[in-house]
């Protein structure tokens, strides 16, 4: 008894001052009727650690978590201590917390696709493959894995493991994205383009029963933001730009919110507003990537491309794994004339799942550049499979042809696309650049 006194007599309640007036009176009447509730019960400080969690803030929820594990051990407040580690960007001490918690696959596949954001591959492949072997059927432990073979230059053990997947239903466009990547690695062109012509909106929702119910705290945000995003994917910007700068006034300090109305801003073309919004999004979350990665086109909108280029190469560093970022490196070192670099960006681009044919025609014309005709037409013919109007790529594959030796047949396929695109600039440079060719031989 009296050792549990003393235990109780050392344990000091987190203190951690919250500044609750910007938020909405439901979340402010919430967390106050939580924080009440709390004293000296693990469950209560679990719940309020959620709310806290579920609302964007995070250094509250680490406080909470920790707390109501010090007072009853609780795999769960321990791996959504781990998410909120992460989401603060300590990778290392999330992956040592979630590492605690056995049991539950989704700590397994979590620890992975962490270790993969700091492109530790083979630890991630450890993390993923015990996830399987635990459940065999694991999608997101399945897709985790396909994406560090692909990464790792396997495509062949990625084909094998997602062939499994959709034979057993597993039919979602992300991984027939990520099937078709694996075959054009592999060097099977035309199942790739098959594959490839799926459009993707990205990874499925990875099912994390804990991870969902802390995220169910969430009072009116959740709501509110999917009306915003849907605004902004129904092109109602304006419309999506009022609901977001509402949403920002009730949580100031939410790098989401912040973020995407400055993203917002930059589609308005109100470049200092974007630009305050993320430098306040920095403030409060500096290692958040996103915040980074819309830095780099805000400075990239600005010409500014040095700057631009070490946003997206800082966005990187937080979140080794983020295509987007690497697509923007390559194309910012692409306008610096850093083929090498810019070369590098791409492939990882792809290889992480990017799916923007702006992209991958960048990425041919890179080749084309450095050297590689064949490796170019094959990124302009994809490209092509799928959008047979892009008049880069036409012209790109035209320019590859002629580089490997028949300018005839490239003419030939250029006179077709200069009747359907007569003033197209790209179509008239590749015609001149082929009758050099063409009289150099």
């Amino acid at each position: 008894m009296l050792t549990s006194l003393l235990f109780f007599l050392f344990l000091a309640q987190p203190n951690v001052e919250i500044d609750l007036s910007q938020f909405s009176p439901q979340v402010r009447s919430a967390i106050s009727s939580q924080q009440q509730k709390s004293k000296e019960i693990a469950s209560e400080w679990l719940v309020l650690g959620m709310l806290y969690h579920a609302h964007g803030l995070e250094d509250a929820a680490i406080e909470a978590y920790t707390y109501a594990e010090n007072l009853e051990s609780n795999p769960k407040a321990t791996y959504l201590l781990g998410i909120a580690l992460a989401r603060v960007g300590k990778y290392e001490k999330a992956i040592r917390a979630i590492s605690h918690v056995k049991n539950y696959t989704p700590a397994i596949w979590r620890q992975g696709y962490l270790y993969m954001d700091l492109g530790n591959f083979q630890k991630a492949t450890d993390q993923f493959q015990a996830a399987i072997k635990k459940e065999p059927s694991c999608g997101p432990a399945i897709i985790g894995l396909t994406r560090v073979y692909l990464a790792t230059d396997k495509p062949h053990k990625a084909i094998d493991l997602l062939d499994d997947l959709i034979s057993r239903g597993g039919d979602h466009p992300y991984v027939l994205f990520l099937l078709g990547t694996a075959h054009r690695r592999a060097g099977n062109h035309e199942l790739a383009s098959q594959f490839l012509e799926v459009q993707s909106n990205g990874p499925p929702v990875l099912p994390d029963p804990w991870f969902d119910e802390m995220m169910s705290h969430k009072k009116g945000y959740a709501a509110d933001l999917s009306r915003a995003m849907a605004m902004i994917d129904a092109g109602n910007i304006s419309g999506a730009k009022r609901a977001l700068e509402t949403l920002v006034i009730q949580y100031p300090k939410d790098p989401v919110c912040l973020n995407n109305l400055a993203t917002v801003y930059l589609q308005l073309r109100q470049i200092k507003l974007a630009e305050d919004t993320l430098k306040k999004s920095m403030r409060c979350s500096p290692k958040y990537a996103p915040t980074q990665l819309t830095m780099a086109y805000v400075m990239q909108s600005k010409e500014k491309i040095d700057l631009a280029l070490e946003y997206a190469k800082k966005a990187i560093q937080l979140q080794p794994a983020m295509s987007q970022a690497h697509a923007l490196a390559g194309k910012l070192s692409y306008q610096r004339r850093d083929l090498t670099n810019a070369l590098s960006y791409f492939t990882k681009a792809i290889e992480l799942g990017n799916t923007d044919p702006n992209v991958r025609e960048i990425f041919g014309m890179t080749l084309l550049n450095i050297g590689k005709p064949r490796e170019a037409l094959q990124q302009f013919e994809l490209v092509l499979k799928v959008f047979p109007n892009k008049t880069g790529s036409i012209s790109g594959k035209c320019i590859a042809i002629a580089l490997l030796g028949d300018p005839d047949s490239a003419l030939k396929l250029l006179s077709q696309a200069k009747l359907d695109y007569p003033k197209d600039p790209r179509i008239q440079n590749a015609w001149q650049y082929i009758l050099k060719i063409k009289g150099n031989q």
